[in-house]
């Protein structure tokens, strides 16, 4: 027996020696193992033809014979070369299974023209159980998740260094540059191939920049460099806001940035010679970066060729740089195609449709410091809009969307509808924002480009809950608002689910109630009536009822009811943000015992009836994210006015009651806002602009009515219900305490005709994901109002600071809260504000 053995292992090493080892060898271009070496079949120059008699199975390995073959495609009986392609494709059908960490292929023995092999297989380790030590526990749900590190999967050496990457990475981001992962396999005794994984991770210490040197910089001052061009890379300073962490990705991109700073003021040349990064104690560094300015360059004559759709007096205009200016090589390349404003001459180019168009920036000539450029325009042929499609969307009707695409078939081409397309789908809130994707696909051979429009459907629909505390008291908002609803389908069953949707229209029902107030409120809104142009068409009713005790115990009551209709229309000029809106609105005040006071003037039992037309011209570009706006503007102007009935008839106002004066109110109000975003360093939004408003009267001897008047403070969720006043906002003081006084805080009851407000607010998104937005702020405003236009002084205000977080919820809206210090007396008051708490829920400032 142990001859046999011993003749069959000789016999087995002569076929090696003959014809070159078959074992676990696939050619030079097969896959290469995890493990090392690559499997390459050597040797054979003369392949032999064999009949496969018996395949064998070894190794750790739980599959059979007949499933290897089936994995492999081989047969018993079956004819092959020995070397051949049969068994280099079985191999690399194993390894490529991704089953196993160990492939060979063995001779056992040949007679005649059979052949008898072995596989030796080592099968990859299966996840039992992983243990992750020292992330967080969000990090590691991730890490899990992302991976599928669940029960069953095979832990590969790819798989481990994905992990090692991905933790170590993380670290990095953070300013830890030497973290360390372990991985730990515990195999279970009973079956070895199951194993328990257990991933230590080491952040190791945490390093921040000291210094940033800079040498050899004599143009740019080194605080210039690390202002403009470090961004991301900052040392320690007493800013809180920069971090001084040490991240080697954004450090090497700063590099290119430094040069691209010294290129942009002329400095052509500029290079940096060497950077060095010192380790001055554990926890941090000191950079130093020594450059080579070189000498500045300026440019000379710019001519343009090729052009034929824009004059070269019109591209020179776009153009905007000159002869003898700075040689900004930065800039110009900008200005020529990817500026971040779009005024560009690509830009230029591509809204008329030559989407095909190419510019390029040629040095023509460089005598001594001057550089003659050349820009040449290939412009192509115009490029049309073919298929315009989109997807994703699986509740709101087709003609919906298309009626808000500016990308249509036919169309020429034009980057700048793309965008503005992308901002009107935003706007509308049926869709998510951040995942709003235009799919181009150009085809040059015909210049014709499809466009599909990638949708992801988020809810419209809302549970409302607003809420606000000030003064003393608290004013909640109960509600259902359906922000894509659909009246034609209100009476198919099938629609109902919950509610009809689809149409783009809005309906929302409303319920408010605080101490001794009441109110409900039921609105409906057609976006679009008809016409080429979006024309909406607003209606509302609603109902409010305050009441209160006074010191005599006396119940007093206000009853209002109202009702408004109106349109906005959507029009060309001075361009299409802007909006034209005309509404009617009538409002009848009943009031008994109602101790209501302007000036001399009081009211007690009566009614007063309130006919008026607002017309409006607003625009607003700011998003394209309505809840988080990154840039654009929102202002509006509106001028509200009645009937002047006492120019009709001859009745002496002086001797008149209060009461019969205002029976019908007669009076006019002008208010106007304007607000800008703007997108700044490292995410941060600001916001800024302000409002005024104004209440006058036609008659000076019947005065300012003693409704729709100015209340300032708080949070301004009571809006102009809550006894016909309107309530600006102003964090940092109770609701309404700035209730119409002078600049020396003598303050008639009443409220006031005049207001202005400013306002400053940085914001900063903490997460803009599609379950929940949230972003934190800090904010310093100021504001105030006056009884009478005689005592308007815009600069004497109520000024206020603070911070807070805002979280949006497609279910419940806008929820957050405000801490607002109030530098200034409230009226009544011989002592500041001070800090103020505001819950906003489903109020925007």
């Amino acid at each position: 027996m142990l001859r046999k053995l011993i003749v069959r292992r000789i016999y087995a090493i002569l076929i090696f020696a003959l014809s070159g080892s078959l074992f676990a060898q696939i050619d030079s271009t097969a896959v290469q193992t995890e493990t090392g070496p690559d499997l390459s079949i050597a040797g054979y120059n003369n392949p032999k033809t064999y009949i496969l008699t018996d395949l064998e199975v070894s190794g750790d390995t739980h599959y059979s014979k007949n499933q290897i073959l089936r994995f492999t495609g081989l047969r018993l009986g079956d004819s092959m070369e020995i070397p051949g392609t049969k068994t280099n494709n079985a191999l690399k059908k194993l390894w490529r299974s991704g089953l196993f960490s160990n492939v060979d292929l063995y001779v056992v023995k040949t007679e005649d023209n059979k052949i008898w092999l072995r596989m030796h297989l080592i099968g990859l380790p299966e996840l039992t159980e992983v243990k992750v030590n020292g992330l967080r526990r969000g990090k590691k749900d991730d890490l899990i998740k992302d991976y599928k590190l669940n029960p069953g999967t095979k832990i590969t050496n790819n798989l481990k260094n994905q992990l090692r990457n991905t933790i170590k990475g993380q670290f990095i981001s953070k300013g830890y540059p030497q973290p360390k992962v372990e991985f730990i396999e515990n195999r279970d005794p009973e079956d070895p191939s199951k194993v328990n994984l257990v991933i230590n991770a080491d952040k190791g210490e945490r390093v921040k920049i000291d210094n940033i040197i800079f040498e050899g910089n004599k143009e740019l001052r080194s605080g210039q460099l690390r202002r403009k061009a470090m961004k991301g890379t900052n040392r320690k300073s007493l800013n809180l806001f920069k971090s001084s962490k040490f991240v080697p990705e954004k450090y090497h991109e700063n590099l290119t940035k430094v040069v691209d700073e010294y290129k942009s003021i002329g400095f052509r040349d500029a290079k940096i010679v060497s950077d060095t990064v010192i380790q001055k104690d554990p926890k941090n560094l000191v950079i130093k970066i020594k450059v080579e300015e070189g000498r500045p360059y300026y440019l000379g004559k710019v001519t343009f060729t090729g052009n034929s759709v824009f004059p070269t007096e019109v591209l020179e205009r776009r153009f905007a740089y000159q002869e003898g200016d700075r040689y900004d090589a930065v800039g110009i390349n900008k200005k020529i195609d990817g500026s971040e404003k779009d005024d560009d001459l690509h830009t230029m180019y591509m809204d008329r449709g030559y989407l095909f168009s190419n510019l390029i920036p040629i040095e023509k000539n460089v005598k001594n410091d001057t550089i003659d450029l050349e820009i040449k325009i290939m412009e192509g042929e115009p490029a049309t809009f073919d298929k315009v499609t989109f997807s994703g969307n699986d509740v709101t009707y087709d003609h919906v969307i298309a009626r808000e695409l500016r990308t249509k078939p036919g169309d020429l081409f034009s980057k700048s509808e793309i965008k503005r397309t992308y901002f009107e789908l935003a706007s509308l809130g049926y869709f998510e924002p951040t995942q709003i994707n235009p799919d181009i696909q150009p085809h040059p051979e015909n210049n014709t480009v499809d466009v599909n429009w990638e949708l992801v459907h988020k809810s419209s629909s809302q549970v409302e809950l607003q809420g606000g505390y000030g003064a003393g008291t608290f004013l909640g908002t109960l509600g259902l608002t359906f922000g894509n609803f659909s009246v034609r389908n209100m009476f198919k069953k099938k629609a109902w689910r919950p509610v009809p949707m689809g149409d783009g229209q809005s309906v929302s029902l409303r319920a408010q109630a605080g101490r001794g107030y009441q109110n409900y409120s039921f609105s409906f809104m057609e976006p679009w009536i008809g016409g080429r142009r979006p024309t909406a068409l607003t209606t509302s009713i609603y109902y409010s009822r305050y009441n209160y005790m006074d010191a005599f115990r006396q119940e007093s009551t206000l009853n209002i009811l109202g009702a408004s209709a109106g349109l906005s229309k959507l029009l060309t000029w001075p361009d299409d943000y802007f909006r034209l809106q005309g509404t009617v609105s009538y409002q009848r005040y009943k009031f008994e015992n109602y101790a209501l006071q302007v000036g001399d003037l009081r009211y007690d039992n009566g009614t007063a009836n309130d006919l008026n037309y607002t017309i409006g011209l607003t625009r607003n570009s700011a998003g394209p994210d309505p809840v988080f706006p990154t840039g654009g503007s929102d202002m509006g102007l509106s001028f509200t006015f009645t009937v002047p009935y006492s120019l009709f008839g001859n009745k002496d106002y002086e001797s008149m009651s209060a009461v019969d004066k205002f029976e019908w109110l007669e009076y006019y109000k002008i208010k106007a806002r304007s607000y800008w975003y703007k997108e700044l360093a490292g995410k941060v939004v600001l916001k800024v602009g302000g409002e005024f408003g104004y209440l006058g009267k036609y008659n000076s001897k019947i005065g300012t009515i003693p409704f729709e008047r100015f209340y300032l403070g708080g949070t301004g969720l009571m809006g102009n219900r809550f006894d016909g006043r309107e309530i600006i906002p102003l964090r940092g003081y109770e609701d309404s305490t700035q209730g119409g006084g002078t600049v020396d805080d003598i303050t008639p009851a009443g409220g006031g005709s005049v207001y202005d407000k400013f306002m400053f607010e940085l914001r900063y998104p903490i997460t803009m994901g599609q379950q929940a937005k949230i972003y934190a702020l800090t904010f310093a405003e100021a504001g105030n109002t006056w009884s009478d236009t005689r005592d308007f002084s815009p600069f004497q205000l109520k000024r206020s600071a603070g911070f807070g977080v805002r979280i949006f919820m497609a279910a419940f809206g806008m929820l957050g809260f405000d801490f607002g210090y109030g530098f200034d007396k409230p009226i009544y008051s011989e002592k500041r504000s001070g800090w103020q708490t505001h819950f906003i829920i489903g109020q925007e400032f």
